[in-house]
């Protein structure tokens, strides 16, 4: 716009998909295969990221798959974390000739799940160059500060949603 070269037939719509959901709504709308399956710290992310992303304007139906398979891979990273914090970078091994130190595979799970949520995590903005790319609607500061107050609220008193 700025160097004149922008035409209307070239400016895209911001979303193509539909209409985002509403934080009264992710109860409903945000049951995905496989979230009974996670373990119980993998559902609490999942649910804190429906509610982040869904204050945000950006949550769909068809998100909500990639946000559960970022809550599993996030806690699969946190099990990694803690198990190298336990076992350390090296584990003895016996074997036949003897006792030996090889890496801990942790680490190298770790360091995959990290990747797989740098790059499920950029389509939602998660990190500060990725927000930047990211057209989310601007809104008027007073309505901003009420809606979000009223998504903390709603945040705490929905811990627990029913998962089917």
């Amino acid at each position: 716009m700025l160097r004149d070269t922008f035409r209307k037939d070239r400016d895209r719509p911001s979303s193509t998909i539909g209409q985002p959901i509403a934080l009264e709504e992710i109860n409903e709308k945000c049951q995905v295969s496989g979230l009974k399956g996670a373990t119980e710290r993998a559902r609490y992310i999942y649910w804190a990221l429906v509610k982040r992303v869904a204050a945000q304007k950006m949550l769909e139906e068809s998100f909500c798959q990639q946000l559960l398979f970022y809550a599993v891979e996030y806690d699969h990273f946190i099990n990694c974390c803690e198990s190298i914090k336990k076992e350390g970078l090296y584990i003895k091994v016996e074997g036949k000739k003897g006792t030996f130190l090889v890496p801990n595979p942790a680490v190298k799970q770790r360091d995959k799940a990290l990747e797989i949520l740098l790059k499920i995590g950029s389509n939602f903005g998660f990190s500060p160059v990725d927000r930047q790319r990211l057209k989310i609607p601007v809104e008027d500061p007073k309505e901003k500060k009420l809606k979000a107050m009223f998504a903390m609220v709603y945040a705490d008193n929905d811990d627990n949603p029913d998962e089917q």
